[in-house]
């Protein structure tokens, strides 16, 4: 009785009548697919489609982007077989997990320095914004300027001792050390933007009633804030990780595959497969490959984030 009184009531109020301001189910769905259907079509046409050419193409013998001879899996056998391609492979392991390391590191302890919202600090995250906003290809010439034996950093502090001879790019360590310099100096930023968006999440109660039990600097640390950043650290660590294993223009401009292909990543080799060997039957199977290797690493964080996310710190 009480439920149907109260309902009358509504409707008298409302002139007897209940007013609905639901809308229609139809005309939501129409409106969705408005706004996703362009684009689901521009990501049809820039990526789906390039990518099932490349796949077509990946079976076949292509000379100057003719077909001339059906190979099947022959051309993913011998990019698997070739040493070239498992050098290139050792390469990105090296320079993706050293500069993935290094980004996540500098860029959470940029986020923390910077998470106050003081005048300093917000001109202090526009001055480490300046390598992320400007090109990659210009940074990495800026930095092949920095490391040149003339003109560069080493004749500028060794040759004082003598030493001014010395090539950081002429040495197969030095230049991969060189190459993970310009990721971290490039993508620290963005690092920092993700992390600080999480510590900017995190309530200030938390840290407050820690000091009040006592616990210092670093238990805050971990307890608190690396336990609650879970999602922000996986967004910049796929995010960054797909980056570094594909990335073409650090080891293009920079060291150009050498000395001695020690610093070749795969996306130069399939640059240098398909543009200057011109085997793009060889570089297309390369890329659906490191493709294939890209779904697998975003599988195994998600895969990672899932178990540990019901973990309790």
């Amino acid at each position: 009785m009480a439920a149907q009184q109260a309902t009358a009531a509504a409707g008298t109020m409302h002139g007897g009548r209940v007013r609905r301001s639901r809308r229609p189910r139809g005309t939501e769905g129409r409106t969705a697919w408005a706004f996703v259907l362009p684009l689901v079509m521009v990501e049809l046409a820039l990526v789906a489609a390039p990518m099932a050419i490349g796949a077509f193409y990946s079976l076949y013998r292509v000379d100057y982007f003719e077909l001339t001879q059906f190979r099947g899996l022959g051309n993913y056998w011998t990019v698997l077989t070739s040493p070239m391609v498992r050098q290139a492979l050792g390469a990105t392991v090296v320079f993706s997990l050293a500069s993935l390391g290094f980004t996540i590191v500098f860029g959470m302890a940029l986020a923390m320095r910077l998470e106050a919202d003081t005048r300093v600090n917000v001109w202090l995250r526009a001055i480490v914004l300046i390598p992320y906003i400007i090109s990659m290809l210009v940074g990495s010439l800026l930095l092949r300027w920095i490391y040149a034996t003339d003109s560069g950093l080493p004749g500028m502090l060794l040759g004082p001792f003598g030493l001014g001879d010395t090539s950081i790019l002429a040495d197969p360590t030095l230049a991969m050390a060189a190459l993970v310099s310009n990721a971290i100096w490039r993508d620290s930023a963005f690092a920092m933007i993700v992390l600080l968006a999480g510590l900017k999440a995190i309530p200030a109660q938390l840290y407050a009633a820690a000091r009040v039990d006592g616990a210092g600097a670093w238990m805050r640390f971990t307890r608190i804030t690396l336990p609650l950043m879970r999602v922000p650290l996986l967004i910049a660590v796929v995010r960054l990780l797909i980056h570094f294993v594909n990335v073409l223009t650090f080891a293009l401009i920079l060291t150009g595959g050498g000395p001695n292909n020690a610093t070749q990543t795969m996306g130069l080799a399939m640059y240098r497969l398909g543009f200057i060997d011109f085997r793009i039957g060889e570089a297309n199977a390369l890329a659906i490959l490191v493709f294939v290797f890209n779904i697998i690493l975003i599988g195994v964080n998600l895969l990672l984030f899932r178990q540990r996310r019901g973990v309790t710190p």
